[in-house]
């Protein structure tokens, strides 16, 4: 039995298309899950702290304050060495979030403060830092108000 050029041609085209949506599909998934954040009032404040551990040492949950917002995505209770985590929170009923979370670094390490003020004219990242030790943090805002997309770096 022969199988004609057209034939094979579309088989081709059809799996090569399904490939290609497949592929698109978890491309999608994965930018959804890094950042999106559900807003329920267009122009509400939105926060997506994406926090990664370069460090040898765990760690561990120490304190954390939406602000004015609520948890989407709550921090863990711990990052582990070279980890990453994205915490998101949004304020449907205020023009401004300030966003608090801190780390101690190890078991009787510094507290590392991850901070975000997300305002208009005034996306800032001014209260991070370490109470101590010898770490620093790089922080760095992608996106400003009201949608705010921030990485911090501990190292």
């Amino acid at each position: 039995m022969t199988i004609s050029k057209s034939t094979k041609n579309r088989t081709v085209a059809v799996l090569a298309g399904t490939g290609i949506a497949a592929a698109l599909a978890v491309a999608g998934a994965g930018l959804a899950s890094a950042g999106t954040v559900p807003v329920t009032h267009p122009g509400e404040p939105t926060v997506a702290m994406t926090l990664t551990n370069h460090t040898d040492r765990t760690e561990w949950l120490a304190g954390a304050n939406p602000g004015t917002g609520q948890w989407v995505q709550a921090p863990h209770l711990s990052l582990a060495p070279g980890a990453s985590e994205t915490i998101v929170s949004n304020a449907p009923s205020s023009p401004y979030e300030t966003v608090f979370v801190n780390y101690r670094v190890g078991a009787f390490g510094p507290t590392a403060t991850y901070n975000i003020e997300n305002v208009r004219g005034d996306v800032n990242t001014d209260m991070t830092g370490l109470s101590g030790g010898h770490y620093f943090i790089d922080a760095h805002i992608d996106t400003g108000y009201p949608n705010v997309n921030v990485g911090y770096d501990l190292w």
